[in-house]
């Protein structure tokens, strides 16, 4: 891994994992989505407000670890604005950028440095679970 993916990591992690702009409760969310993992106690709801086939408003509310909220707050920052048939495309590069078993580098997946940060859990398989949390949650959402 080049010393520019692992120096993301460190910044985007504890940069998103502290910032609170999309945290909390969407008293008129139209879906939500569910986030757990039963090994570790992570559990994120993710409340969006979907109009016209996209997503207009959402926000995450819930517990985990650094990497597991950053995560969350990543996905909930580039789905606001996209259009349903959009997200699939994006949560598939998102979790091949984390999937150690990749044919591809992730600098050729992306530019964008937020979801870049996360290749490092190629390195830490352990960590690949907190990441895909919340993503594999928008991936397996049925709207």
């Amino acid at each position: 891994m080049n010393d520019k993916l692992k120096n993301l990591y460190k910044t985007q992690i504890l940069t998103y994992a502290k910032d609170s702009t999309y945290e909390g409760e969407l008293p008129y969310a139209t879906n939500t989505l569910e986030a757990y993992n039963p090994m570790c106690g992570d559990k994120y709801t993710i409340y969006l407000l979907i109009k016209e086939g996209a997503v207009i408003d959402a926000k995450f509310k819930g517990y985990g670890c650094a990497i597991s909220k950053a995560s969350t707050a990543i996905l909930v920052e580039k789905i606001i604005g996209k259009e349903l048939s959009k997200i699939e495309s994006l949560v598939a590069v998102f979790l091949d950028v984390i999937n150690e078993q990749s044919k591809h580098k992730p600098e050729t997946l992306t530019s964008d440095e937020a979801l870049l940060a996360f290749a490092a859990t190629r390195e830490f398989p352990e960590r690949k679970k907190c990441a895909s949390l919340s993503w594999d949650a928008a991936r397996n959402m049925n709207l």
